[in-house]
């Protein structure tokens, strides 16, 4: 095998300088193209606020404009729906088999967890967090504040013939996280939550807070002040929260009744249970196990009663429930 010339090598050079510079012309070419011709996602800087440098939509409008017409793969299928008649988070939870976490996130202009009719909101279809960035490094800013090996998915990354990118916006989703950044309402509500566990690891809601009908009569209103969560006969109840059970026994038309007494001015309060574990005066640490699901007293099947009171106050328990 001979040597390539000098001559040789030099055309060589040409050709290889010749072909990058075609390459680079192509990709440039490709990008004012795109940049020119190719659909773009504008948002309404007005619709949206940072916080921690990560945009956070206030505006139903402009957020559920912005899903509706992305043009690229977010990484998930998102469903946008109306809400209609008494739905709740908890009920589209329960009908889509999605958690409340992914449900705030694909909403980060929602102020509150209740819903009202008429309201627009977003439904992936698997669990995890839908995020939107106006930088490409925010991506693996939320990675990093993630903490945890989750898939990312979607159309996030910059093109070749997109990289002088000019959207505003985009989205990426990280499966099964749990968001980090939400608004300042929703973020005091975390609060709540993450102080107390749930009364029963299994359930639906039967029955929500507020006026309801008689379950019983089947007619005629009246005010429901906890939330009854069905599950089957004998399912353990724990203690939301540390505390001293202040009362065990029957109570007309809860039946078999445990209510234990919190820090803060916090007062739970567990009824219709099968059999009762605590002891009046016990000091319970969150997670004991105080009774049973049951169907004591007025009650049309098994289920949990669930109250929660602060200084004597009747709250929604929805909020303490995730």
């Amino acid at each position: 095998m001979t040597m390539p010339t000098m001559y040789q090598l030099e055309m060589y050079k040409r050709y290889a300088i010749g072909a990058l510079i075609f390459a680079l012309l192509v990709i440039f070419s490709g990008n004012i193209i795109s940049y020119l011709f190719l659909k773009k996602v504008y948002i309404n800087q007005d619709s949206y606020i940072t916080k921690d440098g990560f945009p956070l939509f206030v505006s139903e409008k402009d957020y559920i404009e912005f899903i509706n017409k992305y043009p690229y793969n977010p990484g998930v299928h998102l469903q946008i729906y109306k809400v209609t008649g008494n739905e709740s988070l908890w009920s589209i939870k329960r009908a889509y088999g999605i958690s409340i976490d992914t449900l705030i996130s694909a909403n980060p202009h929602l102020k509150a967890l209740e819903l009202k009719p008429g309201q627009t909101i977003v439904i992936p279809s698997k669990n995890g967090t839908l995020f939107a960035f106006d930088d490409y490094r925010d991506v693996s800013r939320m990675n990093k504040l993630i903490g945890v090996d989750s898939i990312i998915q979607g159309d996030y990354k910059p093109g070749i013939f997109r990289l002088v990118s000019p959207d505003d916006m985009r989205i990426v989703f990280f499966e099964k996280a749990r968001p980090q950044i939400v608004n300042d309402s929703i973020e005091k509500i975390y609060r709540y939550k993450m102080a107390f566990l749930d009364p029963v690891d299994t359930g639906f809601f039967t029955s929500m807070f507020g006026e309801r009908v008689n379950p019983i009569y089947g007619e005629g209103y009246e005010f429901h002040n906890g939330i009854d969560i069905a599950t089957h006969h004998g399912t353990p109840i724990k203690s939301v929260r540390d505390g001293m059970v202040f009362f065990t026994g029957w109570k007309e038309g809860f039946g078999y009744t445990v209510i234990v007494q919190h820090y803060d001015g916090y007062t739970t309060f567990y009824a219709h249970c099968s059999k009762i574990f605590a002891k009046q005066g016990q000091w319970v640490k969150q997670g004991d196990v105080l009774a049973a699901v049951g169907s004591t007293g007025r009650s049309t099947g098994n289920h949990l009663h669930y109250t929660v009171y602060r200084h004597g106050v009747t709250l929604n328990p929805i909020k303490y429930l995730w």
